[in-house]
């Protein structure tokens, strides 16, 4: 579990890149987090979630199910199902329309979905019609739309400034360019498509729908980092809007600006630790000195690592002096110097795959994660950590749980208590929460669905009132 958290952050620069620069000119985003939804008219179905969809629908229907007006008018829901259409038709990139049906009847809802964290959506301002056309105004969620208010004064220039940073440069890097000014002109609009960008072959390449007071089209482009101020625009595509395809070989190389830019470890700062560390260990194991040899290069795929099942799973392109290839394993951290290569497989360049189980654990390892042992001493750095993988599905998994739902409502905070996890038997893990019905504290077993999912097994629910209510897995 301890480097899982890194793999996620190295591919989330790309999304962070992408995603979470959306709120330049011609995108939006959900203002109070990161994870949200985004209206696309790129994206198939046409409304695209930072999150699994059915987590994102279970989300939403608790936060209609909260809402005084469903509740009266609808009762308990049994079913929601997103008009992803007549959602694209309203305005606003967080309107979306549900049809609901429950216990005292069914009807339409249309309203905002406030994004409160990445496991709770809060239902704005909007209206519910109901089967039989009688229509009722809902006023959304005082709490949380006045914590959005408060986002927006507070936060607002500290966001645009750190938000917006890399497409603003990226803009003035295109409206620099030449070619740009003469076929599209001065810039008015410039998205990121976040879905070709990811898919875009090189680490660097970016793609944005252009729209100029002469033209509109689409740039497909690398974008290197020159300074903390400045990108530069390197060899790329202008695809204008007739279809003409436009090739460019991008700005010069400024007479300050280094022969190489920045490497991954520049990038993503902690992989400057990890990245060697993994490299030793895959330099140790016998299988890659059979057919790699001595390593020549060690480059991380970005988006394979990224699309790997577990948390802990990273790949690697490798050039040796036997020979190349592709390795997609676990890295087990072992201590603060050293990963031990875990269960993969090695793709040659012929197209061989040959599986292999990887190092056997190291001395003291065992040891350091047995959470069976009678004493377990301090709490492991690479144990759980609050804001890690682990934990926010384990908040969606506490989200979902009946139990939960009756007894504290919309979870609104959900703290990890990380010392009386690691101190409690078997697989169990404590959190404090606190909700829209009350606060207590959950201690339960946790167990892995899939690289994605966590489910709720055996434990207990203590209210702030001392009332007990025991869990069984959902």
């Amino acid at each position: 579990m301890g480097w899982g958290n890194e793999r996620r952050a190295v591919f989330a620069w790309m999304m962070a890149a992408t995603c979470g620069l959306a709120s330049a000119v011609g995108m939006a985003t959900p203002a109070m987090a990161e994870d949200g939804n985004t209206k696309s008219s790129a994206a198939p179905g046409g409304v695209r979630f930072s999150i699994d969809r059915e987590e994102y629908d279970a989300q939403a229907r608790a936060a209609m199910q909260g809402d005084p007006v469903v509740a009266a008018h609808i009762g308990a829901i049994r079913t929601v199902a997103l008009d992803d259409a007549a959602s694209m038709d309203e305005p606003g990139p967080d309107v979306l329309v549900f049809d609901v049906e429950g216990s005292r009847g069914k009807g339409r809802v249309t309203a905002r979905f406030i994004t409160v964290s990445p496991t709770q959506e809060a239902l704005g301002p909007g209206e519910l019609v109901m089967a039989d056309g009688t229509r009722h105004e809902i006023e959304g969620d005082a709490e949380a739309l006045a914590a959005e208010d408060d986002h927006h004064g507070h936060d607002h220039d500290a966001d645009t400034e750190g938000g917006n940073l890399f497409i603003r440069q990226a803009q003035e890097a295109a409206q620099r360019y030449p070619l740009i000014r003469q076929h599209l002109g001065q810039i008015t609009a410039f998205e990121i498509d976040t879905d070709a960008t990811g898919a875009a072959p090189g680490m660097n390449t970016f793609v944005f729908d252009v729209v100029g007071d002469k033209g509109r089209g689409r740039l497909e482009a690398d974008f290197i980092t020159v300074s903390a101020d400045t990108e530069r625009l390197g060899k790329g595509v202008l695809t204008m809007a007739d279809g003409r395809r436009l090739t460019f070989e991008g700005e010069p190389r400024g007479e300050d600006e280094p022969e190489d830019g920045p490497g991954v470890a520049d990038l993503f700062g902690g992989d400057s630790i990890f990245t060697p560390q993994a490299r030793a260990a895959v330099q140790r194991y016998p299988l890659v000195q059979q057919h790699i040899g001595t390593l020549q290069s060690f480059e991380m795929d970005l988006l394979g690592t990224g699309e790997a099942e577990g948390v802990d799973e990273f790949v690697f392109n490798l050039v040796g002096d036997k020979g190349r290839g592709r390795i997609l394993a676990a890295f087990i951290t072992v201590d603060a110097d050293t990963e031990r290569l875990g269960k993969g497989v090695l793709t040659l360049a012929d197209g061989r795959e040959i599986a292999f189980e990887g190092e056997p654990p190291m001395p003291g390892e065992s040891a350091a994660w047995d959470r069976d042992a009678t004493d377990r001493g301090e709490v492991p750095d690479t144990f759980a950590r609050e804001g890690g993988i682990f934990v926010l599905q384990a908040n969606a998994a506490m989200q979902a749980h009946p139990v939960v739902r009756r007894h504290i409502g919309d979870i609104r905070e959900a703290a990890f208590d990380r010392d009386a996890s690691w101190a409690a038997e078997g697989e169990r893990y404590v959190f404090d929460l606190k909700g829209s019905k009350g606060a207590g504290r959950l201690e339960a077993e946790f167990i892995t669905v899939d690289a994605d999912s966590e489910r709720i097994g055996d434990g207990e629910l203590v209210m702030a009132d001392g009332k007990r209510y025991p869990l069984a897995g959902n």
